[in-house]
């Protein structure tokens, strides 16, 4: 993991997924206005929580990279997490929304999945381009 790819990819994945979640969440929605703390510390903790995702998928793509078609399981992995997360999520009672409604939830749990799978694409894309990189300037 030693790798420049790897931590391009992990950055890039968690900055997609950022961009992503703040657009959707502060632009389209205005959910931020819900939120009762500050919004720098909201954000700050934000960005920790995708650099955590964005590293689970840059591991997910580096050790599997040989098993799976890179952009079929980039998205299916980050599908996968985007579920794992929203269920913590909703254990927990992180959300925007202070009524439980299904369609709320299974709105919530789309966009999630969505977002990590993008990421997971973007991660398995921008590991794809740099390994084609590395092949083809070694030559």
């Amino acid at each position: 993991m030693r790798s420049i790819k790897f931590y391009v990819s992990w950055i890039v994945s968690s900055i997609s997924m950022f961009g992503l979640s703040y657009a959707w969440h502060a632009i389209v929605l205005n959910d931020f206005a819900r939120v009762s703390y500050p919004k720098d510390v909201f954000l700050i903790v934000a960005a920790f929580v995708y650099l955590g995702i964005g590293l689970l998928l840059a591991i997910a793509s580096y050790f599997l990279k040989k098993h799976f078609d890179s952009y079929k399981y980039g998205i299916l992995g980050g599908a996968a997490i985007g579920v794992f997360i929203y269920a913590i999520a909703f254990l927990f009672g992180v959300s925007f929304n202070s009524i439980i409604d299904f369609k709320m939830i299974a709105f919530d749990l789309t966009w999630q999945t969505f977002e990590q799978a993008f990421g997971g694409l973007i991660c398995a894309w921008t590991f794809r381009l740099m390994t084609l990189r590395e092949r083809r300037l070694s030559f």
